[in-house]
């Protein structure tokens, strides 16, 4: 799939998609191509829909993972292979419904705030529940972040 990958890595460039998309997609390309052990320049809407019930029905992935392998799989027949015939009859993976998030009680913020012993990591641990914080956000938090005026 050497030719293809590369053709497939240019044209998400030039689609600006980011580098943790590209790799993905091209991971799942080549897993399609292992899975046949031929180019996906030979296969076709069959074998397209065969190694997504494959990855539905025996590998048992993860809702998102799916819709993932979907999106890689359309990308690469669509747009790199300009056959878009070939997964145009495929159902799109419907989305799934998110629940809501579970906010805590007045008692159980206090409960959970008075088990943090520590003061630096009980400021902490308020400021990222008091934001809607990121664990990624609270690591890059500096203290010009933080605006006296708003306190």
């Amino acid at each position: 799939m050497g030719r293809l990958r590369d053709r497939m890595a240019e044209d998400l460039r030039l689609r600006n998609f980011s580098p943790a998309t590209c790799r993905n997609y091209l991971l799942y390309a080549r897993a399609f191509a292992r899975f046949y052990q031929r180019s996906p320049e030979d296969l076709g809407e069959t074998e397209i829909r065969a190694f997504l019930l494959h990855q539905i029905e025996v590998k048992r992935l993860a809702h998102d993972s799916y819709r993932q392998i979907y999106a890689a799989l359309k990308f690469l027949y669509t747009v790199t292979l300009g056959r878009p015939w070939d997964v145009a009859r495929i159902p799109h993976p419907r989305a799934r419904v998110r629940r809501l998030p579970v906010v805590l009680s007045a008692a159980d913020l206090t409960a959970l705030s008075a088990a943090i012993q520590r003061p630096k990591y009980r400021a902490l641990f308020m400021t990222c529940y008091a934001a809607g914080l990121r664990i990624n956000e609270a690591c890059h938090l500096q203290i010009p972040d933080i605006v006296r005026s708003r306190c």
